[in-house]
């Protein structure tokens, strides 16, 4: 009998490392994903808070859909009027918190990850790795 399940790769792709630090507002902005014949895709954000006291939440993890081929959903730093969907990860003084999630390519064809830390606190940052794996449909044989 064919294959006609989804195929993970269990090949992860690092998409972004970095550290976001304080000092009001700071972001990154992925480069486009695009899942073009591809069935899902399943993403992991990785965030490790530094020790210090909350004052403000967490990191906020946005997806910017692609709308016009060109330009992507805007960003709620960019406007405050634009709320696209997204979530914030849980503080945790100190700690790591991490968080998978899957979009599916029949809901969506290009995207971007927005990351956002908005958090003021003297010397606070997070270290943050994004990762990602796409899925494919095997053609019936």
């Amino acid at each position: 009998m064919a294959n006609t399940g989804i195929d993970w790769p269990l090949s992860w792709t690092q998409e972004y490392s970095g550290t976001l630090t304080t000092g009001g507002t700071v972001t990154d902005t992925s480069d486009a994903i695009d899942l073009d014949v591809k069935s899902s895709i399943e993403i992991s954000i990785d965030a490790d808070y530094s020790n210090h006291a909350k004052a403000t939440g967490g990191l906020r993890v946005y997806i910017l859909r692609d709308v016009n081929g060109t330009d992507f959903e805007i960003d709620p730093v960019a406007d405050s009027n634009s709320v696209p969907w997204g979530f914030e990860m849980p503080f945790s003084q100190n700690g790591t918190i991490r968080r998978t999630f899957t979009l599916y390519g029949v809901d969506i064809s290009r995207f971007k990850i927005f990351l956002h830390w908005a958090n003021t606190t003297a010397s606070s940052n997070v270290a943050v790795v994004t990762s990602y794996q796409k899925s494919d449909i095997p053609a019936a044989s």
